[in-house]
């Protein structure tokens, strides 16, 4: 009877039933402005958690983010008493994921703490945990029965972090993925894929992606490839929604994004401080969509570069427009030029034109950035003088042409 009306109350609290005896026992964040303060997320994010309640009863993940252990904690123990936990499963050590950990680890005196070697590493210069009575370093692949069902760890090194790990539930064929598969935004009630905007999902997946994990691409192909051999009916990330219905679309997408496939699409990353530069934007944007080539247009200035990078990501060209500053390239563009390379961009296509007042060339610093990495210039280069003017014009037309027929390539 206790039992009946622990579960009446976590339904009250968000606390939801995924499958008989597995609980979504997560949090949303609509405070935190910036994703490891760096990403932008205006859509929130959520931090998801799961209790698995059998013979023994088991935590995947180890917790949430710690300014959210009182929502954390006391949806725990709408369901259980702490000291019933025998399980923490940490899948990832990052404190969004185990922000919680040293805090539930000392109210759950009898849990034992299931982690990956490195990991365990982690667990002691984070939060001095150290008991080696109560850490269990697990290998790829070995398991651990609950009861009725049975965990099996798949160790996913570099999948962001390189301790991390996965979690795969044999009966129900769940793959408790922790950053692997997703997206920013808070969940706001909904759970699974069904309950959710898929087209905007995805988006946010691929973002999510190319901004948190897509430094470490072929890492992430590798645990494709790993995964592979799994039955898979559902997919528990730590944050965003449940993946069940539409599994074959997020396969689907980190397939595309892992081998960084790209589409016939330019990104124009621009700044203009007064005009000029921008007027050559539109000219150029405008003819490349009347050739019927998918153009993406982003101001630097406004734009954050999350959002460029994810663009650039499975863009065939990237064209930076910009006046000279300085002496040297616009600060937004060339800000927005280091988040691409630095997430490994390589063996890109890319275009230059801009303004200056008095003295050009500000491009060059931007040009070495990019060649270092592989890129390749598409000439002409069109820089003016000022305002554009008749013959400006004719050689962004000349610079059009050849965009075409590299992106038609």
């Amino acid at each position: 009877m206790n039992n009946y009306f622990n579960l009446l109350r976590g339904v009250c609290l968000g606390v939801i039933e995924i499958v008989d005896g597995i609980y979504y026992v997560g949090v949303d964040d609509k405070k935190t402005k910036f994703f490891e303060s760096i990403w932008p997320i205006p859509e929130g994010i959520s931090y998801n958690a799961y209790l698995i309640i059998d013979d023994k009863v088991a935590l995947i993940e180890g917790g949430v983010k710690q300014d959210f252990s009182r929502e954390f904690l006391k949806k725990l123990e709408s369901i259980i008493d702490l000291d019933e936990l025998d399980y923490i499963v940490v899948n990832h050590m990052e404190p969004d994921h185990t922000g919680t950990l040293p805090l539930l680890y000392k109210m759950a005196k009898r849990a034992k703490i299931i982690i990956s070697k490195m990991g365990k590493k982690m667990l002691k210069s984070f939060y001095g945990i150290e008991n080696e009575e109560r850490i269990i370093t697990v290998r790829d692949f070995e398991e651990l029965s609950l009861g009725k069902r049975k965990l099996k760890f798949i160790m996913t090194p570099g999948v962001h972090w390189p301790e991390t790990m996965m979690t795969y539930e044999e009966r129900s064929k769940i793959l408790f993925s922790s950053d692997a598969f997703g997206t920013y935004g808070s969940l706001d009630g909904s759970l699974f894929d069904s309950e959710v905007d898929l087209e905007v999902s995805l988006e946010r997946a691929k973002r999510y992606f190319v901004n948190i994990v897509g430094m470490y691409a072929i890492q992430a192909k590798n645990a494709l490839n790993k995964l592979s051999k799994f039955e898979i009916r559902m997919i528990a990330p730590s944050h965003g929604p449940i993946w069940k219905e539409h599994i074959k679309l997020i396969l689907d997408l980190y397939t595309k994004l892992t081998n960084k496939e790209e589409e016939d699409k330019v990104l124009i990353v621009y700044g203009s401080m007064y005009g000029f530069t921008e007027e050559a934007v539109e000219v150029m944007a405008r003819l490349l969509k009347e050739n019927g080539i998918k153009t993406v247009v982003h101001n630097a200035t406004y734009i954050h570069p999350s959002y460029s990078l994810s663009e650039a990501w499975d863009s065939k060209i990237i064209i930076f427009a910009f006046p000279t500053y300085d002496a040297g390239p616009f600060i937004p563009v060339y800000t927005t030029a280091y988040y691409i390379i630095r997430k490994n961009i390589m063996n890109k296509k890319f275009a230059i034109f801009g303004s200056y007042g008095w003295s050009g060339k500000g491009y060059m610093e931007l040009i070495r950035m990019l060649e270092a990495k592989k890129w390749k210039l598409i000439e002409p280069i069109v820089e003016f003088n000022g305002g554009i003017r008749k013959d400006n014009l004719e050689k962004i037309k000349e610079l059009v042409e050849k965009i075409i027929k590299e992106v038609k390539a």
